[in-house]
């Protein structure tokens, strides 16, 4: 075993990139291999790096593989070495650092990355769209919010008193008292304290614009105590929410059917969140990025999937 391990690293050294290796067949990799190989052919042809700068769509890429494998920024660069079906994805290798930096970079063009992902919904044809992009014969966009736990880290006065204030607006004001006379220590990751259903979570909420046709329009990540009435949507139409946003002329609060109907697509994109989402950096503005990396990959997937619907010959995108 030790003579066999030895001889593969000696190969591995001498091979200048993996990208060269062939691919298995699809239907024998796993299922991430599998994502892999069906979005290169999308990002490819979306035009990327004119926001992102020439060269940034491999930097973009490394960020899917770790939202994807759920890994860090080391072994997202690493993969590139010894996974082969990473190695033709991404292209060619890249330093950690470099990558950690892109980020950066990467925060100023989020939305707009977004905005290019959304455009495949007009590559679909509209008789293959889902069958919620049918409902209604007006302008319409489908709200709701996520709530995105972070770890609490250590005890600190910050954090007890978040959750005292919380425990003091229910009535519970013996329990108030004993929660600020604990915690001393700071707290590492950025976010705050809530409630929902009787339950604390600690960390961020995304609010999320929908389309009827599922694809994400705009992302707003907001503390998890934010409430979701002072939300107000930059977008035009009519945004079809649930009973814990404002009614106002440009907002709907969902009752009635269709719109009963319409509200529970929007639960598509949350479960897909509740998979993919985990603290991918201690600042709220690193997070905001990875959760717009995870937007693009969503309305990548649901792109696909309508392509599937539709004849091969009127594809925009070859399968």
């Amino acid at each position: 075993m030790g003579v066999e391990g030895s001889t593969m690293a000696r190969t591995l050294r001498h091979i200048p990139n993996l990208m060269y290796y062939p691919l298995p067949p699809i239907e024998d990799m796993p299922w991430r291999e599998k994502w892999l190989t069906e979005i290169k052919p999308v990002l490819d042809t979306m035009d990327l790096e004119r926001v992102l700068g020439e060269g940034a769509l491999v930097y973009l890429k490394l960020l899917i593989v770790m939202v994807l494998y759920s890994c860090s920024y080391r072994d997202a660069v690493k993969m590139v070495n010894v996974n082969v079906v990473v190695a033709w994805f991404v292209g060619r290798k890249v330093g950690k650092s470099t990558l950690h930096d892109f980020v950066g970079r990467l925060y100023g063009v989020r939305k707009k990355l977004l905005e290019i992902s959304f455009k495949l919904e007009e590559k679909c044809l509209p008789s293959y769209l889902p069958a919620s992009a049918h409902l209604v014969d007006f302008m319409a966009w489908l709200v709701d919010s996520f709530l995105l736990d972070l770890p609490p880290g250590k005890r600190s006065v910050e954090t007890f008193r978040e959750k005292a204030e919380l425990e003091r607006r229910e009535g519970n004001l013996e329990r108030a008292r004993k929660l600020l006379s604990l915690g001393r220590t700071k707290r590492r990751f950025e976010g705050r304290w809530t409630k929902k259903r009787g339950v604390s979570h600690y960390g961020l909420k995304a609010v999320a614009v929908i389309s009827v046709s599922l694809f994400v329009r705009s992302i707003t990540l907001k503390p998890a105590n934010f409430s979701d009435k002072r939300f107000k949507s930059p977008l035009k139409g009519i945004k079809i929410a649930d009973r814990g946003f404002s009614p106002s002329p440009t907002q709907l609060i969902a009752r009635e059917k269709p719109f009963t109907t319409l509200r529970a697509h929007v639960e598509f994109f949350g479960t897909y969140l509740n998979a993919f989402w985990r603290p991918y950096g201690t600042t709220t503005w690193r997070n905001d990025v990875f959760l717009h990396v995870l937007g693009v990959i969503y309305n990548i997937k649901i792109f696909l999937a309508i392509q599937r619907r539709t004849p091969p010959e009127r594809r925009a995108v070859q399968l």
